[in-house]
């Protein structure tokens, strides 16, 4: 199996996970409704290709356009700054650096709201290379960011996807980390933000 194989095949079986680990397994409520597979089920190539992450290679470039010139916050310092081209310089409390927009993004619709997700890199002068998960709304045509989830220092973001479930959103993060190592992070939005006490990390 190839690399985007095992990818696809690692984000299945996260899904799955999602349903005990999150939510306990409790209740009448499937979390899975509306999605393409459940748990249990024969998982065939064209269900795999449906789950397959967004890449820097699949993005929207529209997408990404429209974010390379949103409002951000440096989380290093809260400061806010507005990209141009995807990047800013910010300063503030003693610290200063700057804010890179990554290479990918992913949107869904949900209830008539649009949401967009993507990364930012967020670095120090003389210090850590931090990386983001944002959330934004979009509303009008205007991207607002909502909320963040920190995915760590040194990272490379490899791919993002968003599903919708019963129980609201559930965005998965696929990296590698400072050693390379390849991780995954999934995030669960509660009325529009990141909850922490639902991330899962593998």
């Amino acid at each position: 199996m190839n690399k985007k194989g095992i990818i696809t095949l690692v984000i299945i079986i996260v899904l799955v996970i999602i349903g005990y680990a999150i939510w306990g397994g409790k209740g009448s409520q499937n979390p899975y409704a509306g999605t393409t597979t459940q748990p249990g089920q024969t998982v065939s190539s064209s269900t795999a290709a449906a789950f397959a992450p967004v890449t820097s290679g699949t993005t929207d470039t529209s997408l990404l356009g429209r974010l390379k010139s949103a409002s951000v916050a440096a989380s290093e310092t809260g400061t806010r700054v507005a990209l141009s081209n995807g990047t800013a310089q910010f300063s503030g409390g003693g610290v200063s650096g700057t804010v890179t927009l990554g290479s990918i993004a992913t949107e869904t619709t949900v209830n008539g709201v649009g949401y967009a997700f993507t990364t930012i890199d967020v670095k120090s002068n003389g210090g850590a290379d931090y990386t983001y998960v944002v959330l934004f709304q979009d509303s009008n045509g205007s991207l607002t960011d909502q909320s963040y989830a920190v995915l760590g220092k040194g990272v490379t973001v490899t791919g993002l996807r968003v599903d919708q479930t019963t129980q609201g959103l559930v965005v998965t993060a696929t990296y590698n980390d400072s050693t390379g190592a390849s991780k995954t992070k999934i995030m669960v939005v509660t009325n529009g933000q990141f909850d922490p006490s639902k991330e899962i990390n593998l």
